[in-house]
């Protein structure tokens, strides 16, 4: 892998991984769309062979380098739906098995939405009720490439087209849906991107409309529908399943090592707003008061992290870029520019004007 450095190594274990068998088959697509995919590897410190083994796993920065090279040959091709459709169930591994054999539609999202990070460690999934429909929102928090929207595009159109494939059809007319010609009929895909110019050529091909220009991300299930058997239910064997990613999930996060570090490392590729504490303990699958502790263990708190990351960032939009103070005080979360002004006086002993006027000092910490 490469960046393996001890120092990166520590930053980038556990939930900073993501499955090289998802990288294979990116390249095999670039590759099955007329480009070459050789390049996508150049400079890095693995190659196509180094991807074939099941287990192999890649940094999240590599993998973002993979991601921005792919989009730049295939992008306006639809790489995201070409690579959805290559994304078969049994590439995920465990989580495949996991959601192939639960016994409802509704077991098998659920399983998705608690370990979905162990395959795809920079996408987040909750859920509400919204009357007849359950609503699934998908938030990216580690953009790393600056891809927001492929990868949103990529990770929804697999779970539909896996939908479609593993749900029971004489279960789901029992339900009240009958499911023809590979549509999955009351479900929806809403993304606030603004629709590519190759859905189009793709709207067809796919198990669900997708609506795009909506306020945020989200998947929409008719709660009926979700209670429709999977076609290869098997109660204990998805039991063994869940069990397993429970397994790999527990070990990711003791792989974090330094909970400070990791946390401080997944805000700073997290845009403003950051994240609230609840949040955060949501993504390492803790309680709340389980992260207060193992924080105060570290002699610090959630607040303290997040002030600290956010001087970082503050102190680097004022020196290198021509932002406006209250532009950074909003790209930063702050809804009142009064609020970030007291902030910054705060950790600096200076106004935000009077730092960019006076020089760099103090310089941003980099560790935590």
């Amino acid at each position: 892998m490469a960046n393996s450095s001890p120092e990166n190594e520590r930053q980038m274990r556990g939930l900073f991984l993501v499955p090289g068998v998802y990288l294979r088959v990116m390249a095999d697509t670039v590759r099955q769309m007329g480009h070459n995919d050789r390049a996508l590897y150049e400079g890095l410190e693995f190659g196509p062979d180094d991807l074939k083994a099941n287990d192999s796993r890649v940094f999240v920065t590599d993998a973002a380098v993979m991601v921005q090279r792919a989009q730049r040959m295939a992008a306006d091709q639809g790489l995201s739906f070409m690579l959805a459709r290559e994304l078969r169930v049994t590439i995920h591994g465990t989580l495949g098995l996991a959601a192939l054999t639960s016994p409802t539609l509704e077991d098998a999202l659920n399983s998705i939405q608690r370990y979905l990070q162990l395959r795809v460690p920079f996408v987040s999934v909750s859920q509400t009720d919204a009357g007849d429909n359950t609503v699934l929102h998908l938030k990216m928090v580690q953009d790393v490439t600056g891809h927001y929207s492929f990868l949103l595009e990529t990770v929804t159109a697999t779970l539909v087209m896996l939908a479609e494939q593993l749900i029971d059809r004489e279960s789901a007319e029992q339900c009240g849906f009958t499911l023809q010609s590979g549509k999955l009929p009351g479900v929806k895909v809403r993304l606030s991107r603004d629709e590519p110019p190759y859905y189009r050529k793709f709207a067809d091909q796919l198990p669900v409309a997708f609506e795009y220009g909506a306020e945020e991300d989200t998947m929409i299930f008719p709660k009926a529908l979700l209670q429709a058997k999977m076609r290869l239910a098997d109660a204990e064997a998805s039991r063994m399943a869940r069990d397993q990613c429970e397994f790999e999930m527990q070990k990711a996060i003791r792989e974090q090592g330094d909970i400070v570090y990791a946390i401080r490392n997944m805000l700073q590729m997290t845009p403003g707003p950051l994240p609230s504490l609840e949040a955060m303990a949501e993504r390492f699958c803790v309680s709340s008061r389980t992260l207060k502790r193992r924080l105060a263990d570290k002699d610090t708190t959630y607040r303290e992290i997040v002030e600290s990351v956010l001087k970082d960032r503050a102190i680097q939009l004022l020196r290198y870029t021509n932002q406006s103070v209250s532009e950074i005080a909003y790209e930063l979360g702050y809804a009142d520019l009064s609020n970030f002004s007291r902030a910054f006086r705060k950790w600096t002993g200076k106004s935000a004007s009077e730092f960019r006027e006076d020089g760099p000092d103090p310089a941003p910490e980099l560790g935590p």
